[in-house]
């Protein structure tokens, strides 16, 4: 979710990207030059390796080498296995991604967000189903936390996806100004509002906010659907087949975020949301709604900050769902059209199990889905969140990546709209109804836009 341009391909404008086959684009990581092969999804390097193509969404670093690296480790003890690797920062990487699969230059194994992002894959049947897999082997398939597979298996039960890191929604806030202005930590949404109010009183920016990439402003929206729209509600609107988005929870939703904006960092239509939490790392804001994979960047940017974190305050009367932890893991997918449908499955066995993850979360702070990864790990902060996280009783998808596209661009663009105030809830639902109308009709035809 971060800003992007195509490591390896920068100077390149986005219509070259999409013009540019997934082999011509590649790099290789260790010489930074354009990789052997072509054709479909997989190849074989003159040397008679299987050449399995590796798309990723991670070039900075240290997650960059660490996965090159964990790449290049299992190269040396499978040497009949070579990975032509490619990688794209994340707007770059949806563009880039919706283009290839499908196509002659398929990558074997790529980078895939939980929802309908993949599920528009499986539609077309371009997602290699894992489910016989951990059927034939349930020792792998127990070794993964079920509440973070269940969002990479469909509503048929088919298991599309494994997770490389684990995510979800908190608000984080600094300890010092909450004791400073003497503030405790909210339980309920009218807490929340009286917090921030207290510390705009004393001076202080209550929540650090930044929402020029606006599926900033989606994350507090998506978590407002689940508290105001009943669970099967939900399920029915975001499955393009059936979505109305009619139910009047949606609207109050939209309303309780109106609620938080005179809190929030000024125009953050105009402030980029790593800005926000650099913001909120500096001390220049009392509270951040992030990430749990934020807080190595949080660390890196305020290194004296002392933080905790508390959950999305409850609503009162609110008729959703309080109990569901917003967000999704985000993991691997390995293409139907592979080559080696074998060989990438025992692959990403590997590289996220246990031992991988284990070594993942102390050198650059991510979990995977293995379970028992935090052994020898010190950071309390990180071992809090992912308590928080592996204990969840329900998650949800991201709401950009939960919504087909269509819908998804005007949710984007009305909750901006609505950030900036030119829009009512009531204007912005009416036209996000238009789209999810329509979206039945592109999905049932087979004329999808995306």
């Amino acid at each position: 979710m971060k800003k992007g341009i195509l490591k390896r391909a920068v100077g390149f404008t986005m219509a070259c990207v999409m013009a540019i086959s997934f082999v011509g684009c590649g790099g290789n990581a260790e010489s930074g030059t354009a990789s052997a092969g072509g054709g479909s999804a997989a190849s074989t390097a003159a040397g008679g390796q299987k050449v399995i193509k590796f798309f990723h969404r991670f070039p900075d670093e240290p997650y960059n080498s660490f996965i090159e690296g964990k790449l290049h480790e299992y190269e040396k003890s499978h040497p009949d296995i070579k990975f032509d690797i490619m990688s794209a920062q994340n707007q770059d990487y949806k563009e880039k991604i919706k283009v290839v699969v499908g196509g002659d230059d398929t990558p074997d194994i790529f980078f895939s967000w939980a929802g309908d992002f993949t599920e528009r894959f499986i539609r077309e049947n371009l997602i290699l189903d894992l489910t016989p897999y951990m059927d034939k082997d349930p020792e792998w398939k127990n070794s993964l936390l079920a509440n973070q597979m269940s969002l990479y298996t469909n509503k048929d039960g088919m298991i599309y996806g494994i997770p490389f890191r684990l995510d979800c929604k908190q608000f984080y806030y600094n300890t010092e100004l909450f004791q400073k202005n003497g503030i405790e930590v909210p339980k309920t949404f009218d807490d929340l509002l009286a917090a921030c109010a207290k510390l705009k009183a004393a001076g202080v920016t209550p929540i650090a906010y930044g929402n020029s990439e606006p599926w900033a402003g989606l994350h507090y929206i998506g978590t407002l659907n689940q508290i105001f729209v009943p669970d099967d509600v939900r399920a029915k609107d975001y499955e393009p087949t059936t979505g109305e988005f009619t139910d009047p929870g949606y609207a109050q939703a939209m309303q309780y975020y109106q609620k938080l904006l005179p809190y929030m960092t000024e125009n953050p239509d105009g402030v980029k949301p790593d800005m926000a939490r650099s913001m909120f790392a500096g001390g220049q804001a009392a509270i951040y709604y992030g990430e749990l994979i934020e807080i190595p960047y949080i660390k890196a940017d305020g290194p004296d900050l002392k933080f905790g974190m508390f959950k999305f305050p409850q609503v009162a009367g609110a008729k959703g769902n309080q109990e569901i932890l917003t967000g999704a893991p985000e993991g691997f997918v390995i293409s139907s059209k592979t080559k080696y449908p074998q060989e990438c499955v025992d692959f990403l066995k590997w590289f996220l199990g246990k031992d991988v993850g284990t070594e993942q979360c102390q050198k650059i702070g991510w979990f995977n889905a293995a379970k028992d990864t935090t052994k020898g790990l010190t950071d309390q902060s990180l071992i809090d969140g992912y308590k928080v996280v592996s204990e969840a009783t329900q998650m949800s998808a991201w709401l950009d990546n939960a919504l087909y596209s269509t819908v998804c661009k005007e949710y984007l663009e009305e909750v901006s709209n609505l950030t900036n105030g030119s829009v009512s809830p009531q204007e912005a639902m009416k036209k996000i109804q238009g789209k999810a109308k329509e979206a039945q009709t592109l999905v049932k035809t087979g004329k999808s836009s995306q």
